[in-house]
Parts: structure tokens; sequence; C-alpha cells
């Protein structure tokens, strides 16, 4: 379709069926009076790098019965994790064999630091529980 302005043409079929202005689209070539550049339309340059974020750490490990520590509110046992920082987003989930017992004697991840998970408990569970831990960082 073509747009005219008594006999002169002022727009045409453009691209997939656009209509541009005659001419206007050599002022965006390379040259013209408004070239588009990958940075001018918020496009990654052509020699660009990526910053991926590290691949989440899936660990389960085990927090032994005869680890936990007794205070008059409660129990608590630190283990060594892996890959685990403060600023760690750590999902944590017991492994559903031993899940009655985790939430009977509701336990619950209470600290994070550095390759370390604090857990903390009202009662000692009655078994060693397994618990999943995943870790993004």
């Amino acid at each position: 379709m073509a747009v005219y302005f008594g006999k002169s043409k002022i727009l045409d079929n453009g691209v997939a069926g656009t209509s541009l202005v005659l001419g206007h689209g050599e002022t965006h070539a390379s040259g013209g009076s408004d070239p588009i550049t990958p940075e001018s339309i918020g496009a990654a340059p052509v020699k660009h790098t990526h910053n991926y974020a590290p691949a989440p750490i899936m660990q389960t490990i085990t927090l032994p019965r005869a680890n936990w520590t007794l205070f008059s509110s409660g129990c608590m046992q630190t283990l060594d994790v892996a890959g685990m920082r403060a600023g760690s987003l750590a999902l944590i989930a017991c492994h559903p064999d031993y899940y009655d017992d985790y939430m009977e004697s509701r336990v619950r991840c209470a600290v994070q630091g550095w390759d370390a998970l604090t857990f903390a408990a009202k009662k000692v569970p009655n078994n060693d529980l397994d618990v999943h831990v995943l870790i993004m960082r």
C-alpha cells in the first residue's frame, strides 16, 4: 500500500507490510544521519560476554542424632555444608522418609554461615535425619 499527497508518494510499503517514509530508511543505514547500532537499540554489542549465575548446589546432609547439643530451650547442631555462604539462598527440605520425626522435633535451619548450616530443634529427634539442601548463590 502506498500513500500519496496529491501526486507525490509520501509512504510506501516497507518490510513485512510496514510503511516507511520514502528515503527515511537510508538515514538509519551505516553512514546515514541517524545510523542504527546495537547500542542505540539496546542490543548486545558484537563483542560481549555473559556473566552467568553459578549453578545451584544440591546435596543431602545427615543430622546425626548423637550430635545435638541440648539447651534449656531445645537443641542445636552445626554441620559442614560445602558451598554454603551467609548470603546464599538455601532451600532446606527433609527427606520424606524422616518427615514425621523432623516435624515432631520441630527441626529448622537457624543459621547460615561459610560452608556451614546450624539447625535447631525443640527436642532431639528419635533418629538421624537426612535433609536436602539446595544452595543458590
